[in-house]
């Protein structure tokens, strides 16, 4: 017999989108695994959006229209309030899901961890192309903040656990709600990272579709460098020294906005400072300071590519 501790509760925020919150909606409700409820919230004044998913008429869908915005971490944190479900599945509107994927999740959490964090493989469509990331997988015995943070190669997509993919217990999420930060997906698998009985584990399968061109604020779209490398220090407290470095030297360094001598000699200083750098994040951040961003990704292409062919 199934129990609450079987359901999931699927959590979009939103907010004029109408159209792309429609295919994740679908996406949610089209899953395999039937245990399911799909929570929107609508995260402002948005008529357009509300009249459209007032059209899906399947009961496992709930909207939440508030009549002012409070920020993505505040709805998805409202949603998780509101959730009938054990478990929450994260769900950015502009991306969407295969329909195997909470199936596959719920089937691969680990036994004997307590607040198991599942993400998966997912297909990240870019302006240069669609690629399959992460290429190394996160697994109960890694450190949160090393998994994320420490590359053992030069490019970017070896680790990866956007909000999209994860799948985690609703108990931990009303210990540890999503921050209100900069960058709030990180931050709170950081915070993950310092919490007994937390691992983050990723599935192989390419269980989801994420675009990285649709205004997000990352690292790589964060233009003001200095409020990046503040968001950074202030985490350094949670994070190993080496997993520290390599947020500074192989995140945060690789991005334009740190394409400057006084901001790379500032980064590099505080990695070695601060933080432990390993090996790599030393070649990296080289890397990064000697070739232009045209030659990076003709290398990493030209690499990948040889290694398909292999």
């Amino acid at each position: 017999m199934k129990t609450m501790q079987d359901k999931v509760t699927v959590v979009i925020p939103t907010r004029n989108r109408p159209d792309l919150v429609t295919r994740a909606v679908h996406s949610a409700l089209a899953q395999t695994y039937r245990e399911i409820e799909v929570i929107v919230v609508v995260d402002g004044p948005d008529p357009a959006t509300v009249a459209v998913l007032g059209a899906i008429a399947d009961p496992r869908l709930t909207v939440v229209a508030l009549e002012k915005n409070i920020g993505a971490a505040n709805a998805r944190n409202l949603g998780v309030q509101r959730a009938a479900g054990g478990w929450i599945a994260f769900l950015d509107d502009d991306d969407h899901w295969m329909d195997g994927k909470i199936a596959v999740q719920m089937a691969a959490r680990p036994a004997g961890v307590r607040y198991p964090v599942m993400s998966c493989r997912c297909e990240v469509v870019t302006a240069r192309g669609t690629f399959v990331w992460p290429r190394r997988l996160a697994t109960p015995k890694d450190a949160i903040g090393d998994y994320l943070f420490v590359r053992k190669g030069l490019f970017k997509g070896e680790t990866f656990a956007p909000t999209t993919t994860l799948l985690a217990p609703r108990d931990l999420l009303l210990k540890h709600p999503i921050p209100v930060s900069l960058f709030d997906d990180w931050e709170w698998l950081i915070g993950c990272g310092r919490i007994k009985g937390c691992a983050l584990v990723t599935v192989p399968e390419a269980l989801a579709v994420h675009y990285t061109e649709n205004n997000r604020v990352t690292l790589s779209t964060c233009h003001n460098i200095e409020d990046a490398l503040g968001w950074a220090q202030s985490m350094q407290p949670r994070l190993s020294p080496r997993a520290y470095a390599s947020l500074l030297l192989q995140a945060t360094g690789g991005e334009p906005a740190a394409r400057t001598g006084t901001v790379r000699w500032k980064i590099l200083g505080e990695a070695l400072r601060r933080g432990s750098p390993t090996p790599m994040a030393l070649a990296t951040f080289t890397m990064h300071s000697l070739f232009p961003v045209a030659l990076r990704r003709r290398l990493r292409q030209a690499l990948f590519s040889a290694h398909s062919a292999a």
